[in-house]
């Protein structure tokens, strides 16, 4: 504006300078004055408006002062009363006044303090908010108090016009008591009701009682105890629980100590149960609480019985078994650990430790000296903090194996078994050696043998079954299937031709593979195999139903069998045609024979005539010759009729001195004739004995004959008898050579004649008939012979035994 008028100004002096004026100037100047009269009035009512805004704002400024002094003063008098005002007027942030004390933990910066969830009770937190919210959506009021660090906050929240306020004061003083005594009153109401709640849902009566002793407050198990229609009426009626003897006893040592604990009992439902009673005195009376503890005495009593049984039981195991608490302390051990380790009752009966055991079994040199003392202690207590079970294996000095396993209890402590390995280790060690043994004997054996399992497969076999049946080394490795061998095998098996049975693999297979209830029987055959070899088989069940197969090759004894049964045969043939031929000749023989002794008798008889002393010499040999010739005949003859078994004895009580004086004197001429004695002594031998005679006169005869033929000229034979274990034995001794050591047991053989040193051969059978004789009396013979004679012993039983022997 200025700048024009300036311009304005400039242009007028220059037309006056010029001296004269156009219209346009004349125009201009005009306007020119009128917009200088404008600005000359504008600029006075500025003036004016100016000095107008200045009184208003120094009014505005000294209202704005009062305003913050007394905003100031509010938040002063806020501050100085311990309390916070909110004020929500619609805005997103609300606005904040004063400040809580420190000691209730309230944060400073009003957005924190916003954050009631931050340093409220969580429960206050939410009914606080819901407050707030109804507040200021419906103008609800509102009054809480919340308990917070010791202290106390009083919210109070109102609205005024349109914004709602909520004051937050910490209450202090008599207030701030009442407030702690209120909320106290609400936990302890809160508090009773929940335990009287919980006692009313117990099963166990709970009772009340003033300090007269009366009861002012049961339980409903107290009521339905005692029969009670409810507890109101128990209460009415003051029915006791306990009769008048107990309830004297619960009183009296309860006023003396101010409590009773003890186990009384009392009648439930008809039947006595025991019940765990407790008592005590309280400020404004009693109460007491009785437990039923019939059933946990039942469980007790019957754990009781059986911890002890489990104790005779363990004492009774040949494992060793201790325990030790958990502060290693011993508590058990059973009969097996006091003799495993040789311990005393009195060292155990101390309850030493652990440690002081390990102690006491080292210094007496039983623990393992394989590792240091300290190293089996460290051990030892860390079984103590294991969770699981351990094992260990402990090599003792005196050559003893233990296994050991320690086994963590529940409860604290663990339990200790010692098993005594030695025998175990001892047999494992003997049945290895005797697996190997056997291994190794089944590799050598001649016969094939194999060994198939309850499931048909093979598990052992030896190199000759490989052999016999053609199966290789690597087949039989795989442990085949009695199946797969059969098909295997390059040996087969020739069918019988002399109508005897047939055998084959399949009725190997069977015998294998067989399901059989009942016990299994072994089985034994023949089978000839194409190669012209004959074996034995042999099907042996063997325990675990496994089964053993043997094949013995006995081709050569089969061979030589043939050749034996071919001779025996023989043999046979020509003993029948012997013994017909002995017998005939017998029989054909005796006859002439009778004729000539009795012819030769005859010619001595003086009715025929004088006989010269020629013809009297050629009789008595011929007397002679036919007596010796006659006796071998009987000899023979008795002997076949012996081995025809058709010989009976005729049993009778036998005079034992008239059969020895018959047998002596049949013998006594060739004694005379070679100037032997005889010496009889038969004392000893009693009366009589039950046999038959005659064969006994035969025996002693012909072991006289025998004593006579053996005897030198001028020596004794001596004839003995006696009683002896029920037996009547006879015994004849000559002074002769004697017979050789490996002739003995010939001398009773039939034909078996030693001339050597006997003056005459006879055909051999005197002994033998000897023999047979005494055998069919179930009698015995015995001969001792040396170089200075024989003697020839034979018994026969008497009496009852004598006849059951006959029968």
């Amino acid at each position: 504006m200025c700048l024009f008028a300036q311009g304005a100004h400039a242009q007028a002096l220059d037309l006056g300078r010029a001296g004269t004026l156009s219209p346009e100037d004349i125009v201009f100047l005009a306007l020119y004055a009128l917009t200088i009269g404008a600005v000359m009035l504008a600029a006075v009512w500025l003036i004016r408006q100016r000095a107008t805004i200045s009184a208003e704002n120094d009014t505005l400024r000294t209202a704005l002062a009062e305003s913050q002094s007394d905003a100031e003063a509010c938040t002063a008098i806020l501050a100085a009363d311990d309390q916070r005002v909110i004020l929500f007027n619609g805005s997103d942030s609300p606005q904040s006044f004063g400040r809580l004390p420190p000691e209730t933990g309230s944060p400073v910066e009003t957005g924190r303090f916003l954050s009631f969830d931050q340093w409220l009770p969580k429960d206050d937190v939410i009914s606080l908010a819901g407050l707030i919210d109804r507040l200021k959506a419906t103008a609800e009021s509102f009054h809480q108090e919340i308990p917070i660090d010791g202290s106390v906050i009083d919210v109070a929240g109102k609205t005024i016009g349109g914004m709602a306020i909520v004051r937050f004061s910490a209450v202090k003083g008599m207030r701030e008591e009442l407030v702690g005594l209120r909320a106290e009153n609400t936990r302890v109401v809160a508090t009773v009701e929940t335990l009287q709640a919980l006692a009313d849902d117990l099963p166990m009566p709970i009772w009340l009682r003033d300090a007269e002793d009366r009861i002012v407050w049961v339980n409903a198990a107290y009521a339905a105890a005692v029969d009670a229609a409810s507890v109101a009426d128990t209460v009415d009626r003051q029915v006791e629980f306990f009769n008048a003897s107990d309830r004297a006893s619960i009183t009296a040592k309860r006023r003396a100590s101010n409590a009773f604990r003890g186990e009384l009992t009392a009648v439930v439902a008809a039947d006595r149960r025991n019940f765990r009673v407790v008592e005590t005195s309280g400020p404004v009376g009693s109460a007491g609480i009785a437990v039923d503890i019939s059933e946990a005495e039942l469980v007790r009593a019957e754990l009781r019985q059986i911890v002890e049984s489990h104790s005779a039981m363990l004492d009774r195991l040949t494992t060793a078994v201790v325990s030790f608490d958990e502060k290693t302390q011993l508590s058990y051990y059973n009969a097996a650990f006091q003799r495993l380790f040789s311990l005393s009752a009195t060292e155990l009966e101390d309850t030493p430790d652990h440690i002081t055991l390990l102690d006491q079994l080292r210094s007496r040199g039983i623990l393992p000296e394989d590792r240091p003392l300290r190293v089996l202690k460290e051990e030892t207590l860390e079984a103590y903090r294991a969770t699981e079970p351990t094992e260990a294996i402990w090599h003792l000095v005196d050559g003893r194996t233990l296994r050991v396993v320690s086994n963590p209890q529940p409860q604290g402590g663990t339990t200790w078994l010692f098993e005594d390995l030695t025998q175990m280790l001892e047999l494992e060690s003997r049945l290895n050696s005797l697996v190997r043994l056997q291994g190794e004997t089944l590799d050598y054996l001649n016969e094939a043998v194999a060994v198939f399992g309850q499931d048909g497969r093979l598990r052992l076999s030896n190199p000759v079954f490989a052999e016999t049946w053609g199966l290789g080394e690597e087949f039989l490795k795989a442990k085949p299937h009695i199946r797969a061998i059969a098909e295997q095998t390059s040996v087969s098996i020739v069918p019988r031709q002399n109508g005897g049975a047939n055998v084959g693999w399949d009725d190997f297979v069977r015998a294998v593979t067989a399901f059989d209830d009942g016990p299994r029987e072994p089985e034994t055959g023949e089978a000839e195999l194409a190669d012209g070899t004959v074996k034995t088989y042999s099907i042996v069940p063997l325990p675990n139903g496994q089964t053993m197969l043997t094949f013995v090759d006995i081709s050569v004894a089969r061979h030589a069998e043939r050749m034996l049964r071919e001779k025996n045969e023989a043999l046979e043939q020509a003993y029948k045609i012997k013994n017909d031929f002995v017998q005939h000749v017998n029989y054909e023989l005796r006859s002439p024979l009778t004729n000539i002794i009795g012819f030769s008798a005859l010619l001595r008889s003086s009715d025929i005539g004088p006989l010269n002393e020629r013809q009297s010499e050629y009789l008595d040999y011929i007397s002679t010759s036919t007596s010796t010739l006659l006796t071998i005949v009987n000899d023979i003859l008795d002997l076949a009729t012996i081995d025809a078994g058709i010989m009976e004895l005729e049993l009778s009580e036998v005079d034992i001195a008239k059969t020895v004086e018959h047998a002596a004197e049949a013998v006594r001429e060739r004694l005379r004739e070679n100037d032997i004695v005889l010496d009889i002594d038969i004392a000893a031998a009693g009366d009589t004995f039950l046999a038959d005679g005659h064969r006994v006169t035969q025996i002693l005869f012909n072991l006289l004959s025998n004593a006579a033929n053996f005897a030198p000229s001028g020596s004794t034979v001596a004839l003995r008898g006696w009683q002896a274990d029920k037996t009547v034995c006879f015994s004849v001794s000559d002074e002769g050579p004697g017979i050789p050591p490996d002739l003995i047991a010939k001398v009773f053989d039939r034909f078996e004649a030693d001339p050597s040193g006997g003056r005459q051969s006879g055909a051999g059978l005197g002994l033998s008939v000897v023999k047979s004789f005494v055998d069919l009396h179930k009698g015995t013979v015995d001969i001792s012979a040396g170089s200075g004679g024989t003697t020839v012993t034979c018994c026969f039983p008497t009496g009852e035994a004598r006849r059951e022997a006959a029968e």
